[in-house]
């Protein structure tokens, strides 16, 4: 598929600019009585016609919303302003919604001790769907799934989306220009992949940026079906067998934790050898190879393992327009974890955990090549 060119970047903007009179809805640039009346006014209202659809597609395509099914919304500063249009778009479909604005729980000092709400946890527990906004990147005190819930493995969990406790990439709903059939073909990869991963023996990427590694597959090699996070990205998290993992990696996209951000790419990128599924040896920009040191070192175990291979099943450039404010996790990378998870047969990320990226990679299992240059082959999934 080709690239769409958008307008703007959605995640950069400071107001969200929707139309149908709730543009700048957010707690940080009105007061509370404003926005609580701004929000009520919404309700029953009408919507612009490209949001509802948009909406539709997120609850259809995404989530398999089905009538009668109840729908939980947990909405932040971000999300609220789309709530209520996402609701509305939900009733049209058979579906019961409700939404719970968290903006005051997340501010309380009790929330920041570890305090669970018992009652938004059973509405989690009790409703079909669930779906939140998550921030994009690394940062403290995050409300996601694993915190809300008051169990940290539940963020691990909701990433396959089986339980459709869904992350919405929510920034510019009502501009966004997609079909529910491209939404659509992004789990149908990604089931197909899990399965070619599952039954293969190696996997190998390469790049022209020198990246030339090598990962194990097999029986011991874990797989988990990132589908959670909608409706623009999909991938296939690899914790790969460690003695069969090996090569180069060659970092020349950005990074997290801040060891080499986007704005720092006309650096020398980072140059990773490894050996048993361990890095052995690190070059590269002298400022960044100090921060990921220092990373690898403050893990207890040191993070120096490959905790996780990416594989990305989407090829929508609004995955990067409205959503990885960091630059990582694009359409047309992928991404190789360190890490120092002790804990592969459960979940993916360690208490040490840090993505690199990968530039445009080809990537083959065993023989079978399903991504040339950053781009999935899905003429494989015929073969």
């Amino acid at each position: 598929m080709s690239e769409k060119k958008m307008s703007r970047r959605g995640f950069m903007n400071t107001s969200l600019g929707l139309s149908a009179g709730f543009a700048g809805i957010s707690g940080c640039s009105q007061s509370e009585e404003t926005t609580v009346e701004k929000d009520n006014q919404q309700v029953g209202e009408g919507y612009p016609e490209k949001l509802l659809r948009n909406a539709k597609i997120v609850l259809e395509a995404s989530c398999r919303a089905k009538q009668g099914e109840t729908l939980l919304i947990i909405a932040d500063d971000i999300l609220l302003p789309y709530a209520p249009a996402i609701a509305e778009a939900a009733l049209s479909i058979g579906v019961i919604p409700s939404i719970v604005d968290i903006r005051h729980l997340v501010k309380s000092e009790q929330y920041k001790d570890g305090y669970v709400l018992q009652s938004l946890k059973e509405a989690m527990d009790t409703s079909d769907i669930v779906i939140e906004n998550l921030a994009d990147t690394w940062v403290p005190n995050r409300p996601g799934y694993g915190r809300l819930y008051g169990n940290p493995d539940m963020h691990d969990k909701s990433l396959s989306g089986e339980r459709r406790w869904m992350i919405l990439q929510c920034n510019g709903l009502g501009e966004w220009d997609v079909t529910p059939e491209e939404i659509a073909v992004i789990p149908e990869r990604t089931r197909w992949l899990k399965t070619l991963l599952s039954r293969s023996k190696k996997g190998h990427i390469s790049s022209a940026g020198g990246t030339d590694f090598t990962f194990g597959l097999g029986g011991r090699a874990g797989l988990v079906p990132v589908l959670g996070i909608i409706p623009f990205y999909g991938e296939v998290a690899v914790m790969p067998v460690m003695e069969n993992t090996e090569g180069i990696l060659v970092f020349d996209g950005p990074t997290q934790r801040e060891v080499r951000p986007a704005d720092e790419l006309d650096r020398e990128p980072l140059r990773i050898t490894v050996e048993k599924g361990r890095a052995v040896d690190l070059k590269g920009d002298a400022i960044q190879l100090k921060r990921l040191k220092e990373f690898i070192a403050s893990g207890n175990p040191p993070a120096d393992a490959i905790d996780e291979v990416g594989i990305l099943t989407t090829s929508l450039v609004e995955n990067d327009l409205y959503y990885w404010s960091d630059g990582t996790h694009h359409h047309d990378r992928t991404h190789v974890a360190l890490g120092n998870n002790v804990r592969r047969d459960v979940v993916v990320h360690g208490p040490k955990h840090m993505d690199g990226e990968v530039n445009k990679p080809t990537i083959k299992i065993d023989d079978l090549l399903i991504m040339k240059d950053g781009v999935f082959q899905d003429n494989s999934m015929m073969l």
